[in-house]
C-alpha cells in the first residue's frame, strides 16, 4: 500500500528541518538519502545513479519530497522513477529552469495520475498566492511584479546556490516569451508597514515561470532583496569575494539558521499588477522565516496529498489558493 512520504535529502539542513515538522504532526515518512543516517527512524539510502534502484525504493511511497540539492542533479531522475511506480513529486526548488524541467513531464504524469509539484517551499508557495490573490482584485491586468525580503540568515546549500552563478545572465517574461536580462538591472521598492523594502531584479526566479501559468499574465518580473555586496557581484563587481567564500569561508559557517534565528526571521511576499489603463493593484503578506515557513508549506501540501487532495499532472502551489498557508503562524495579509 502506497501510504508514506519519502523525504530524500533527509540529511541535510532542509531535510532535518522538516523531518522535525512531520514528527510533530505525525505524518507517515521514511528518510531516504546518499549516505546513512544515525537515528532510529526508518531510512533507505540509495543514490540516483541506477534508475532501478530509485524505482525500488518508491514502492510504498505516496510521495517524495525531494530536499536534496541542486535540483538540477536531482530532479530529473526522481520525477522519472516516480511517474513509473506511480507516486508524487514535490520539491523546494525555486528557478525558472528547474520548473521547466519537471514541466516537460507534465503529460506523462497527466497519464501516470499522479502531481508534480516543484517549488512547493518559500521559493514558490506565497508569491504565487499573492500573485494570484492580486489578479483577482483586477482580472484585466497584463503586467505582474513578484517581490519577496527576508530577515534571516541562510543555509550553506543557498549560499552554494546563490554565489554559484551570482552574474550570470536571466529571463524576464515579455508578452508570454522569454528575454534575455541581467541580475540586479533594475530595482524596485515596496512598503510593508510603512518601511521600505528595496529589492533588485533576479532573473533566475521559478515565478517567471509558474506565475504564468497561475496567472495567465504574459508579463511578469521578480524581485528580491540582497545584502549590497551581493548585488554588487550580480552586477559582476567584486567576484573575488565570491569565489573566496566558495572556495575556503563557506566550509566554516553554520548549517543553516540556528532555533533563535528561525523563530526570529520574517518574510514579506508582494504582487503588483497593473493593466493596459495603467491602473495599479497590489497585495502583500507577511510571513515566518524562510526556511520555517518552506518546512510548513512543505507540511500543509503533504497532509493533502495524503488525504488524496489532489490535481495530477504538472501545478502550482496555488491550486490550494490561500487556505493552503492560512492556520501557518505568523502569515498575515496585508
Amino acid at each position: 500500500m502506497k501510504d508514506k512520504i519519502l523525504i530524500y535529502g533527509a540529511a541535510g539542513y532542509m531535510g532535518r528541518l522538516f523531518t522535525q515538522h512531520t514528527v510533530l504532526h505525525k505524518l507517515p515518512i521514511i528518510l531516504g538519502g546518499r549516505s546513512t543516517f544515525k537515528t532510529d527512524m526508518e531510512y533507505r539510502i540509495f543514490s540516483l545513479d541506477h534508475p532501478v534502484n530509485v524505482c525500488d525504493n518508491l514502492h510504498d511511497i505516496l510521495v517524495v519530497v525531494n530536499l536534496a540539492g541542486p535540483f538540477a542533479n536531482t530532479n530529473k531522475t526522481l520525477v522519472e522513477a516516480c511517474i513509473s511506480t506511480k507516486t508524487h513529486y514535490i520539491d523546494i526548488s525555486g528557478e525558472v529552469t528547474e520548473m521547466k524541467a519537471v514541466f516537460e513531464f507534465h503529460e506523462r504524469a497527466v497519464k501516470a495520475g499522479i502531481m508534480l509539484m516543484p517549488g512547493a517551499g518559500f521559493g514558490v508557495v506565497p508569491t504565487d498566492i499573492v500573485a494570484n490573490l492580486a489578479k483577482n482584485k483586477m482580472p484585466t491586468a497584463n503586467q505582474l511584479k513578484i517581490a519577496y525580503s527576508t530577515e534571516g540568515s541562510v543555509s550553506r546549500g543557498t549560499l552554494k546556490t546563490v554565489l554559484k552563478d551570482i552574474n550570470k545572465e536571466g529571463v524576464v517574461l515579455k508578452d508570454g516569451k522569454f528575454a534575455k536580462k541581467m541580475p540586479a538591472a533594475t530595482v524596485f521598492s515596496f512598503k510593508v508597514l510603512g518601511k521600505n523594502k528595496v529589492v533588485v531584479y533576479n532573473p533566475w526566479r521559478a515565478d517567471l515561470f509558474t506565475a504564468q501559468l497561475s496567472t495567465g499574465i504574459q508579463n511578469i518580473e521578480t524581485y528580491s532583496n540582497f545584502p549590497g555586496i551581493i548585488v554588487k557581484m550580480m552586477q559582476g563587481k567584486m567576484l573575488w569575494i565570491r569565489d573566496f567564500i566558495l572556495k575556503r569561508l563557506i566550509k566554516a559557517l553554520p548549517d543553516g539558521p540556528s532555533m533563535k534565528q528561525l523563530q526570529k526571521g520574517k518574510t514579506f511576499c508582494f504582487a503588483e499588477i497593473k493593466n493596459e489603463n495603467g491602473e495599479k493593484t497590489s497585495v502583500t503578506l507577511i510571513g515566518p522565516e524562510a526556511y520555517l515557513f518552506t518546512a510548513l508549506t512543505l507540511i500543509e501540501i503533504s497532509k493533502r496529498i495524503l488525504q488524496n487532495d489532489l490535481k495530477i499532472g504538472f501545478q502550482t502551489p496555488n491550486i490550494y489558493g490561500f487556505d493552503l498557508i492560512k492556520n501557518i503562524e505568523n502569515v498575515k495579509l496585508l
